[in-house]
């Protein structure tokens, strides 16, 4: 797949295989919000999207959190999608970190190979203690 379209496909691919797990992981948390909540909130007077904004965001914030950590984390893992749909050099849209790495650890640049590992483990590093400032942050916020 050498084309434009091909970040497209994955965009797809990848959103088809991760968003029956996310769906099923914000079910699991809308189950824990208490019903006596939005029935306490109902009598006072308080609209669909009052409810929606003051209990259901709160009470999903962790969810939330959690979804997003593991879909970034999940992002990391397309490349096998990648690798089979398009090769060993598929098109630059497509042409990740991984991608680099396989390729040097076939021609086994061991220097490159470390420098684009640490390079990824520090981008993740990066991203998921931003992450929990930002949760962090907002916790203190809703309180």
């Amino acid at each position: 797949m050498k084309t434009d379209a091909a970040r497209n496909v994955i965009i797809v691919v990848y959103l088809w295989k991760n968003i029956g797990y996310n769906v099923i992981l914000f079910l699991a948390g809308l189950q824990q919000i208490p019903k006596d909540y939005y029935e306490t909130a109902q009598i006072e007077g308080a609209g669909r999207l009052r409810q929606f904004r003051s209990i259901t965001l709160v009470y999903l914030t962790s969810s939330m959190f959690f979804v997003v950590i593991m879909s970034i984390i999940n992002s990391f893992k397309v490349f096998r999608e990648t690798y089979l749909i398009a090769g060993d050099y598929p098109h630059d849209s497509i042409y990740m970190l991984q991608h680099f790495m396989n390729n040097m650890f076939m021609s086994l640049d061991v220097q490159k190979l470390t420098a684009a590992a640490t390079l990824m483990f520090i981008c993740i590093l990066l991203i998921v203690l931003g992450l929990f400032a930002f949760e962090r942050r907002h916790r203190q916020f809703m309180e």
